[in-house]
Protein backbone atom coordinates (compact mmCIF):
# COMPACT_ATOMS: atom_id res chain seq x y z
CA UNK A 1 0.00 0.00 0.00
CA UNK A 2 1.28 3.47 -0.87
CA UNK A 3 2.32 5.64 2.06
CA UNK A 4 -0.43 8.23 2.63
CA UNK A 5 1.02 9.81 5.77
CA UNK A 6 -0.06 13.30 6.81
CA UNK A 7 -3.48 13.30 5.19
CA UNK A 8 -4.24 16.85 6.37
CA UNK A 9 -1.25 18.39 4.58
CA UNK A 10 -1.84 16.31 1.44
CA UNK A 11 -5.50 17.34 1.32
CA UNK A 12 -4.67 21.02 1.79
CA UNK A 13 -2.08 20.91 -1.00
CA UNK A 14 -4.56 19.13 -3.25
CA UNK A 15 -7.17 21.81 -2.55
CA UNK A 16 -4.72 24.65 -3.13
CA UNK A 17 -3.51 23.17 -6.42
CA UNK A 18 -6.97 22.28 -7.77
CA UNK A 19 -8.97 24.81 -9.82
CA UNK A 20 -11.87 26.66 -8.22
CA UNK A 21 -14.90 27.73 -10.21
CA UNK A 22 -14.81 31.50 -10.66
CA UNK A 23 -18.59 31.84 -10.65
CA UNK A 24 -21.46 29.48 -11.29
CA UNK A 25 -24.21 30.31 -13.72
CA UNK A 26 -26.25 27.55 -15.35
CA UNK A 27 -28.48 28.04 -18.39
CA UNK A 28 -28.27 31.81 -17.88
CA UNK A 29 -27.57 34.76 -20.15
CA UNK A 30 -25.91 38.07 -19.26
CA UNK A 31 -25.66 37.23 -15.56
CA UNK A 32 -21.88 37.49 -15.19
CA UNK A 33 -21.94 39.57 -12.02
CA UNK A 34 -23.21 37.26 -9.30
CA UNK A 35 -22.91 33.62 -8.23
CA UNK A 36 -25.06 30.48 -8.22
CA UNK A 37 -27.51 31.83 -10.78
CA UNK A 38 -29.62 29.39 -12.77
CA UNK A 39 -31.99 29.69 -15.75
CA UNK A 40 -31.90 33.49 -15.60
CA UNK A 41 -31.35 36.39 -17.97
CA UNK A 42 -30.07 39.96 -17.64
CA UNK A 43 -29.43 39.85 -13.91
CA UNK A 44 -26.82 41.80 -11.95
CA UNK A 45 -25.33 40.94 -8.54
CA UNK A 46 -27.81 38.18 -7.81
CA UNK A 47 -26.83 35.26 -5.61
CA UNK A 48 -28.43 31.85 -5.02
CA UNK A 49 -31.28 32.74 -7.34
CA UNK A 50 -33.04 31.08 -10.26
CA UNK A 51 -35.55 31.70 -13.06
CA UNK A 52 -35.11 35.46 -12.82
CA UNK A 53 -35.33 38.16 -15.49
CA UNK A 54 -34.00 41.70 -15.16
CA UNK A 55 -33.28 41.30 -11.47
CA UNK A 56 -30.66 43.24 -9.56
CA UNK A 57 -29.10 42.74 -6.12
CA UNK A 58 -31.41 39.85 -5.27
CA UNK A 59 -30.58 37.01 -2.92
CA UNK A 60 -32.10 33.56 -2.43
CA UNK A 61 -35.00 34.41 -4.71
CA UNK A 62 -36.81 32.66 -7.54
CA UNK A 63 -38.99 33.65 -10.49
CA UNK A 64 -38.34 37.36 -10.11
CA UNK A 65 -38.95 39.85 -12.90
CA UNK A 66 -37.94 43.52 -12.96
CA UNK A 67 -37.04 43.48 -9.28
CA UNK A 68 -34.20 44.94 -7.25
CA UNK A 69 -32.84 44.54 -3.71
CA UNK A 70 -35.05 41.62 -2.74
CA UNK A 71 -34.25 38.63 -0.56
CA UNK A 72 -36.04 35.31 -0.02
CA UNK A 73 -38.78 36.26 -2.47
CA UNK A 74 -40.57 34.20 -5.08
CA UNK A 75 -42.78 34.98 -8.06
CA UNK A 76 -42.60 38.76 -7.71
CA UNK A 77 -42.58 41.48 -10.35
CA UNK A 78 -41.71 45.18 -10.17
CA UNK A 79 -40.74 44.91 -6.52
CA UNK A 80 -38.06 46.79 -4.61
CA UNK A 81 -36.58 46.26 -1.14
CA UNK A 82 -38.84 43.33 -0.33
CA UNK A 83 -38.08 40.38 1.95
CA UNK A 84 -39.88 37.05 2.23
CA UNK A 85 -42.61 38.05 -0.21
CA UNK A 86 -44.46 35.67 -2.52
CA UNK A 87 -46.42 36.45 -5.69
CA UNK A 88 -46.41 40.21 -5.25
CA UNK A 89 -46.63 42.90 -7.91
CA UNK A 90 -45.46 46.51 -7.74
CA UNK A 91 -44.54 46.49 -4.06
CA UNK A 92 -41.72 48.18 -2.21
CA UNK A 93 -40.33 48.03 1.33
CA UNK A 94 -42.53 45.06 2.21
CA UNK A 95 -41.95 41.94 4.26
CA UNK A 96 -43.85 38.66 4.58
CA UNK A 97 -46.55 39.65 2.10
CA UNK A 98 -48.32 37.18 -0.23
CA UNK A 99 -50.50 37.65 -3.32
CA UNK A 100 -50.53 41.42 -3.07
CA UNK A 101 -50.43 44.37 -5.48
CA UNK A 102 -49.32 47.98 -5.06
CA UNK A 103 -48.15 47.90 -1.47
CA UNK A 104 -45.76 50.29 0.21
CA UNK A 105 -44.06 49.71 3.58
CA UNK A 106 -46.30 46.81 4.62
CA UNK A 107 -45.76 43.79 6.84
CA UNK A 108 -47.64 40.47 6.82
CA UNK A 109 -50.43 41.21 4.31
CA UNK A 110 -52.35 38.58 2.35
CA UNK A 111 -54.40 39.17 -0.82
CA UNK A 112 -54.33 42.94 -0.40
CA UNK A 113 -53.77 45.80 -2.79
CA UNK A 114 -53.31 49.55 -2.62
CA UNK A 115 -52.13 49.73 0.97
CA UNK A 116 -49.54 51.94 2.65
CA UNK A 117 -47.91 51.33 6.01
CA UNK A 118 -50.20 48.47 6.97
CA UNK A 119 -49.64 45.45 9.19
CA UNK A 120 -51.45 42.10 9.43
CA UNK A 121 -54.31 42.76 6.98
CA UNK A 122 -56.19 40.19 4.90
CA UNK A 123 -58.22 40.82 1.72
CA UNK A 124 -58.18 44.62 2.07
CA UNK A 125 -57.84 47.53 -0.34
CA UNK A 126 -57.25 51.27 0.04
CA UNK A 127 -55.87 51.16 3.59
CA UNK A 128 -53.31 53.50 5.12
CA UNK A 129 -51.84 52.64 8.53
CA UNK A 130 -54.59 49.99 8.85
CA UNK A 131 -57.38 52.53 8.31
CA UNK A 132 -59.91 52.19 5.46
CA UNK A 133 -60.35 55.01 2.88
CA UNK A 134 -62.31 55.49 -0.30
CA UNK A 135 -60.25 55.27 -3.49
CA UNK A 136 -60.36 59.05 -3.92
CA UNK A 137 -59.30 59.67 -0.30
CA UNK A 138 -56.55 57.07 -0.63
CA UNK A 139 -55.06 58.73 -3.73
CA UNK A 140 -55.12 62.16 -2.09
CA UNK A 141 -53.38 60.90 1.05
CA UNK A 142 -50.93 58.88 -1.03
CA UNK A 143 -49.77 62.08 -2.74
CA UNK A 144 -49.50 63.94 0.56
CA UNK A 145 -47.36 61.19 2.11
CA UNK A 146 -44.71 61.85 -0.54
CA UNK A 147 -43.36 58.32 -0.90
CA UNK A 148 -40.38 59.52 -2.94
CA UNK A 149 -39.10 61.97 -0.34
CA UNK A 150 -36.62 60.87 2.31
CA UNK A 151 -38.49 62.57 5.15
CA UNK A 152 -41.79 61.06 3.96
CA UNK A 153 -40.28 57.59 3.89
CA UNK A 154 -38.91 58.01 7.39
CA UNK A 155 -42.31 59.15 8.68
CA UNK A 156 -43.99 56.04 7.23
CA UNK A 157 -41.34 53.72 8.65
CA UNK A 158 -41.84 55.11 12.14
CA UNK A 159 -45.63 54.71 11.90
CA UNK A 160 -45.25 51.11 10.72
CA UNK A 161 -42.91 50.34 13.60
CA UNK A 162 -45.61 51.53 16.01
CA UNK A 163 -48.26 49.41 14.27
CA UNK A 164 -46.04 46.31 14.34
CA UNK A 165 -45.98 46.52 18.12
CA UNK A 166 -49.78 46.66 18.30
CA UNK A 167 -50.78 43.97 15.78
CA UNK A 168 -50.27 40.32 16.85
CA UNK A 169 -48.11 38.16 14.62
CA UNK A 170 -47.54 34.42 14.28
CA UNK A 171 -44.78 33.04 16.48
CA UNK A 172 -43.06 31.33 13.50
CA UNK A 173 -43.27 31.31 9.72
CA UNK A 174 -44.26 27.77 8.86
CA UNK A 175 -46.73 26.20 6.42
CA UNK A 176 -47.65 22.56 5.90
CA UNK A 177 -45.27 21.35 8.61
CA UNK A 178 -45.39 18.67 11.33
CA UNK A 179 -43.21 18.67 14.43
CA UNK A 180 -40.78 21.31 13.24
CA UNK A 181 -38.78 23.91 15.16
CA UNK A 182 -37.14 26.83 13.41
CA UNK A 183 -38.41 29.55 11.09
CA UNK A 184 -39.44 29.90 7.46
CA UNK A 185 -40.06 26.16 7.07
CA UNK A 186 -42.45 24.82 4.43
CA UNK A 187 -43.78 21.36 3.46
CA UNK A 188 -41.58 19.60 6.02
CA UNK A 189 -41.80 17.33 9.05
CA UNK A 190 -39.69 16.27 12.02
CA UNK A 191 -37.16 19.09 11.63
CA UNK A 192 -35.12 20.49 14.51
CA UNK A 193 -33.79 24.06 14.36
CA UNK A 194 -34.05 24.47 10.60
CA UNK A 195 -34.30 27.80 8.79
CA UNK A 196 -35.34 28.84 5.27
CA UNK A 197 -36.08 25.23 4.47
CA UNK A 198 -38.51 23.41 2.21
CA UNK A 199 -39.41 19.76 1.58
CA UNK A 200 -37.22 18.48 4.41
CA UNK A 201 -37.79 15.53 6.74
CA UNK A 202 -36.13 14.06 9.83
CA UNK A 203 -33.30 16.58 9.76
CA UNK A 204 -31.45 18.91 12.12
CA UNK A 205 -29.76 22.29 11.67
CA UNK A 206 -30.56 22.68 7.96
CA UNK A 207 -30.25 26.18 6.46
CA UNK A 208 -31.36 27.62 3.13
CA UNK A 209 -32.70 24.41 1.67
CA UNK A 210 -35.08 26.57 -0.31
CA UNK A 211 -34.92 25.06 -3.78
CA UNK A 212 -37.12 22.25 -5.12
CA UNK A 213 -35.94 19.55 -2.68
CA UNK A 214 -34.44 19.75 0.78
CA UNK A 215 -32.92 16.99 2.91
CA UNK A 216 -33.88 13.71 4.58
CA UNK A 217 -32.15 12.16 7.59
CA UNK A 218 -29.44 14.82 7.49
CA UNK A 219 -27.73 17.22 9.87
CA UNK A 220 -25.64 20.39 9.57
CA UNK A 221 -26.28 20.92 5.87
CA UNK A 222 -26.48 24.24 4.07
CA UNK A 223 -26.39 26.77 2.65
CA UNK A 224 -28.08 25.45 -0.48
CA UNK A 225 -28.45 21.72 0.26
CA UNK A 226 -30.66 20.17 -2.43
CA UNK A 227 -31.91 16.60 -2.64
CA UNK A 228 -29.79 15.03 0.11
CA UNK A 229 -30.29 11.84 2.09
CA UNK A 230 -28.13 10.70 5.04
CA UNK A 231 -25.70 13.61 4.83
CA UNK A 232 -23.67 15.57 7.37
CA UNK A 233 -21.53 18.73 7.26
CA UNK A 234 -22.34 19.61 3.65
CA UNK A 235 -22.69 22.99 1.93
CA UNK A 236 -23.43 24.19 -1.60
CA UNK A 237 -24.18 20.72 -2.89
CA UNK A 238 -26.96 18.73 -4.52
CA UNK A 239 -28.27 15.17 -4.85
CA UNK A 240 -26.10 13.28 -2.38
CA UNK A 241 -26.55 10.01 -0.52
CA UNK A 242 -24.73 8.77 2.57
CA UNK A 243 -22.00 11.40 2.41
CA UNK A 244 -20.32 13.74 4.88
CA UNK A 245 -17.89 16.65 4.96
CA UNK A 246 -18.48 17.89 1.40
CA UNK A 247 -18.38 21.30 -0.27
CA UNK A 248 -19.45 22.24 -3.79
CA UNK A 249 -20.32 18.67 -4.82
CA UNK A 250 -23.18 17.02 -6.66
CA UNK A 251 -24.61 13.62 -7.62
CA UNK A 252 -22.41 11.63 -5.24
CA UNK A 253 -22.88 8.72 -2.88
CA UNK A 254 -20.74 7.17 -0.16
CA UNK A 255 -18.20 10.01 -0.18
CA UNK A 256 -16.25 11.78 2.58
CA UNK A 257 -14.03 14.86 2.85
CA UNK A 258 -14.43 15.99 -0.78
CA UNK A 259 -14.56 19.33 -2.61
CA UNK A 260 -15.50 20.15 -6.22
CA UNK A 261 -16.45 16.57 -7.08
CA UNK A 262 -19.38 15.74 -9.35
CA UNK A 263 -21.05 12.48 -10.36
CA UNK A 264 -19.29 9.69 -8.54
CA UNK A 265 -19.10 7.32 -5.60
CA UNK A 266 -16.59 5.98 -3.07
CA UNK A 267 -14.42 9.11 -2.93
CA UNK A 268 -12.36 10.07 0.13
CA UNK A 269 -10.25 13.22 0.38
CA UNK A 270 -10.76 14.06 -3.30
CA UNK A 271 -10.90 17.34 -5.16
CA UNK A 272 -11.90 18.26 -8.71
CA UNK A 273 -13.02 14.82 -9.88
CA UNK A 274 -15.85 14.01 -12.29
CA UNK A 275 -17.67 10.80 -13.23
CA UNK A 276 -15.77 8.36 -11.03
CA UNK A 277 -18.02 5.32 -10.72
CA UNK A 278 -17.48 1.67 -9.73
CA UNK A 279 -13.98 2.41 -8.48
CA UNK A 280 -12.40 3.75 -5.29
CA UNK A 281 -10.43 6.99 -4.99
CA UNK A 282 -8.32 8.28 -2.10
CA UNK A 283 -6.70 11.73 -2.46
CA UNK A 284 -7.59 11.59 -6.19
CA UNK A 285 -5.73 8.31 -6.74
CA UNK A 286 -7.41 5.03 -7.61
CA UNK A 287 -6.99 2.31 -4.99
CA UNK A 288 -8.42 -1.15 -4.43
CA UNK A 289 -11.60 -1.58 -2.40
CA UNK A 290 -9.60 -3.19 0.41
CA UNK A 291 -7.06 -0.33 0.47
CA UNK A 292 -9.87 2.21 0.35
CA UNK A 293 -11.65 0.81 3.39
CA UNK A 294 -8.40 0.52 5.36
CA UNK A 295 -7.32 4.06 4.47
CA UNK A 296 -10.72 5.53 5.32
CA UNK A 297 -10.77 3.91 8.76
CA UNK A 298 -7.14 4.83 9.52
CA UNK A 299 -7.52 8.43 8.31
CA UNK A 300 -10.77 9.09 10.16
CA UNK A 301 -9.14 7.94 13.40
CA UNK A 302 -6.16 10.25 12.79
CA UNK A 303 -8.50 13.18 12.10
CA UNK A 304 -10.39 12.48 15.31
CA UNK A 305 -7.13 12.42 17.30
CA UNK A 306 -6.14 15.81 15.87
CA UNK A 307 -9.53 17.36 16.64
CA UNK A 308 -10.81 17.66 13.07
CA UNK A 309 -14.58 17.82 13.46
CA UNK A 310 -15.66 19.51 10.22
CA UNK A 311 -14.51 20.06 6.64
CA UNK A 312 -13.67 23.64 7.58
CA UNK A 313 -11.36 22.28 10.30
CA UNK A 314 -9.61 20.07 7.76
CA UNK A 315 -8.89 23.05 5.56
CA UNK A 316 -8.30 25.93 7.95
CA UNK A 317 -7.89 24.83 11.56
CA UNK A 318 -4.33 25.51 12.78
CA UNK A 319 -2.50 22.18 13.11
CA UNK A 320 1.03 21.98 14.46
CA UNK A 321 3.51 21.06 11.72
CA UNK A 322 0.98 21.63 8.89
CA UNK A 323 0.95 24.73 6.69
CA UNK A 324 -2.04 27.08 6.82
CA UNK A 325 -4.20 27.54 3.74
CA UNK A 326 -5.12 31.07 2.68
CA UNK A 327 -8.65 31.84 3.85
CA UNK A 328 -11.43 31.99 1.26
CA UNK A 329 -13.34 34.65 3.22
CA UNK A 330 -12.06 37.76 4.97
CA UNK A 331 -12.45 36.40 8.48
CA UNK A 332 -10.85 33.22 9.77
CA UNK A 333 -12.65 31.37 12.55
CA UNK A 334 -10.88 31.75 15.89
CA UNK A 335 -10.61 28.67 18.11
CA UNK A 336 -10.44 29.01 21.89
CA UNK A 337 -9.02 25.48 22.14
CA UNK A 338 -6.69 23.75 19.67
CA UNK A 339 -6.68 20.04 18.94
CA UNK A 340 -9.17 17.50 20.20
CA UNK A 341 -11.35 18.39 23.17
CA UNK A 342 -11.62 15.57 25.67
CA UNK A 343 -15.22 15.58 26.81
CA UNK A 344 -17.53 12.75 27.75
CA UNK A 345 -20.24 11.82 25.26
CA UNK A 346 -22.63 11.82 28.20
CA UNK A 347 -22.15 15.57 28.59
CA UNK A 348 -24.84 16.93 26.27
CA UNK A 349 -24.75 20.54 27.51
CA UNK A 350 -21.56 22.07 26.17
CA UNK A 351 -19.65 25.31 25.66
CA UNK A 352 -18.73 26.18 22.07
CA UNK A 353 -14.93 26.35 21.70
CA UNK A 354 -15.28 29.05 19.02
CA UNK A 355 -17.77 31.60 20.36
CA UNK A 356 -17.96 30.44 23.97
CA UNK A 357 -21.75 30.17 23.91
CA UNK A 358 -23.72 27.32 25.46
CA UNK A 359 -25.44 24.71 23.34
CA UNK A 360 -27.07 21.33 23.82
CA UNK A 361 -26.82 18.10 21.86
CA UNK A 362 -30.34 16.72 21.47
CA UNK A 363 -31.34 13.05 21.36
CA UNK A 364 -32.11 13.18 17.63
CA UNK A 365 -28.50 14.24 16.99
CA UNK A 366 -27.04 11.36 18.98
CA UNK A 367 -29.10 8.85 16.99
CA UNK A 368 -28.06 10.48 13.73
CA UNK A 369 -24.35 10.50 14.59
CA UNK A 370 -24.48 6.79 15.46
CA UNK A 371 -26.22 6.05 12.17
CA UNK A 372 -23.54 7.99 10.24
CA UNK A 373 -20.61 6.51 12.15
CA UNK A 374 -19.56 9.88 13.58
CA UNK A 375 -17.64 9.17 16.77
CA UNK A 376 -16.86 12.73 17.87
CA UNK A 377 -19.86 14.71 19.09
CA UNK A 378 -19.77 18.43 18.20
CA UNK A 379 -17.74 20.92 20.22
CA UNK A 380 -19.01 23.87 18.14
CA UNK A 381 -22.52 25.30 18.53
CA UNK A 382 -24.92 25.02 15.55
CA UNK A 383 -24.41 28.72 14.75
CA UNK A 384 -20.63 28.43 14.50
CA UNK A 385 -20.92 25.22 12.49
CA UNK A 386 -23.16 27.05 10.02
CA UNK A 387 -20.73 29.96 9.94
CA UNK A 388 -17.89 27.57 9.11
CA UNK A 389 -19.81 26.31 6.08
CA UNK A 390 -20.64 29.87 5.04
CA UNK A 391 -16.96 30.79 5.30
CA UNK A 392 -15.99 28.18 2.72
CA UNK A 393 -17.08 30.68 0.05
CA UNK A 394 -15.75 34.13 -0.68
CA UNK A 395 -17.39 37.40 0.25
CA UNK A 396 -20.14 38.71 -2.01
CA UNK A 397 -17.82 41.08 -3.81
CA UNK A 398 -17.05 40.63 -7.50
CA UNK A 399 -13.61 41.13 -9.06
CA UNK A 400 -12.32 41.26 -12.62
CA UNK A 401 -9.45 38.88 -13.31
CA UNK A 402 -8.33 36.35 -15.92
CA UNK A 403 -9.16 32.67 -16.04
CA UNK A 404 -6.01 30.79 -15.04
CA UNK A 405 -6.61 28.34 -17.89
CA UNK A 406 -7.84 30.15 -21.02
CA UNK A 407 -6.77 33.65 -19.86
CA UNK A 408 -10.12 35.13 -20.87
CA UNK A 409 -11.62 37.86 -18.70
CA UNK A 410 -13.50 36.62 -15.68
CA UNK A 411 -15.83 38.18 -13.11
CA UNK A 412 -15.52 36.28 -9.84
CA UNK A 413 -15.57 36.41 -6.05
CA UNK A 414 -11.86 35.46 -6.07
CA UNK A 415 -9.66 38.61 -6.04
CA UNK A 416 -6.57 38.93 -8.24
CA UNK A 417 -4.22 38.24 -5.35
CA UNK A 418 -6.00 35.00 -4.37
CA UNK A 419 -3.59 32.09 -3.95
CA UNK A 420 -6.08 29.69 -5.52
CA UNK A 421 -6.30 28.55 -9.14
CA UNK A 422 -9.48 30.00 -10.63
CA UNK A 423 -11.14 28.81 -13.87
CA UNK A 424 -14.08 30.12 -15.83
CA UNK A 425 -17.07 27.79 -15.95
CA UNK A 426 -16.22 26.47 -19.43
CA UNK A 427 -12.65 25.57 -18.48
CA UNK A 428 -13.82 24.15 -15.15
CA UNK A 429 -16.08 21.64 -16.91
CA UNK A 430 -13.49 20.95 -19.61
CA UNK A 431 -10.63 20.19 -17.23
CA UNK A 432 -12.36 18.53 -14.26
CA UNK A 433 -11.09 15.04 -13.28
Amino acid sequence: MKDYTNFIESFRKLYLNSPQCGSWARASENCDYGDITTVSKDCYMCFNSGNCRDAYFCEDSREMKDCSDCAFCEGCELCYECTDCDSCYSCDYCQDCTNCNDLHFCYDLRRCKNCIGCVGLRDKEFYIFNKKYSEKEYREKENKLDLENKSGIQFIKEKVQELEKEVPRMFVHQHDTTKCTGDYIYHSKNCHMCFDTRHTEDSLYITQANLDMGTRDSCDCGPIPTGMDLCYDVSYAHYLFNSKHLYWCGNLKDCQWCINCLEGENLFGCNFLHKKYKKFYFLNEEVSKKEFNQLCEKTNKELEEKGIYTLYDLLFKPIEGVFDLPETSTERMKYKVSGRVEISDDKKERECVICGGDFKIVDQEVKFYKKMGIRLLPIYCPGCRAKQRWSMRGERVMYKRKCDCCKNKLITTFPNDSKYIVYCLDCYWKEIG
